[in-house]
């Protein structure tokens, strides 16, 4: 006679058994939900990093010698990115658009030249190397990744 709630041995194995794949199941299903966010904000992330790197660059160009083609002198002072800003300005072809606003400090002789030109360009450039894992072949105004599309804008501080 068997009681009831009670299970045999072989029974109790199975029991467990059929209760670890229920919570593994149910922990690969929380990860497999949660996993497209993280990946949107690992975009998000790895963009304004490689903008960051970019914006930084552009600005140590002119440190190193570089200048336009009308200059026959390179002026003196140091060009800093104060800080660069991700700035919500809606969508763009079904992609969320971000602006990156950076904040340039320079002296003053050096905020009439193309310096915050080369900035922009070298923070999409950095955006598009990182995503492409390639050079734009020109200068890139806009760089679309799979979740969002980034412009750049500049502000003298």
């Amino acid at each position: 006679m068997r009681l009831k709630g009670i299970l045999t041995f072989r029974e109790q194995k199975a029991q467990v058994a059929i209760e670890y794949i229920l919570i593994v199941g149910l922990l690969l299903s929380m990860i497999l939900i949660v996993f497209p966010y993280a990946l949107k904000e690992n975009e998000l992330n790895k963009a304004l990093a490689a903008a960051r790197d970019g914006a930084v660059y552009g600005a140590s160009l002119r440190g190193m010698g570089f200048r336009g083609s009308g200059v026959s002198e390179t002026p003196q002072g140091i060009i800093k990115i104060q800080k660069i800003e991700l700035v919500d300005t809606g969508s763009y072809n079904s992609l969320k658009e971000y602006r990156l606003e950076i904040y340039i400090m320079a002296p003053t002789e050096l905020q009439t030249s193309s310096i915050s030109a080369t900035v922009r360009n070298q923070a999409l450039s950095y955006i598009y190397y990182a995503f492409n894992g390639n050079w734009p072949p020109s200068t890139v105004s806009r760089v679309n990744t799979n979740y969002y599309s980034f412009t750049a804008g500049s502000e003298w501080v």
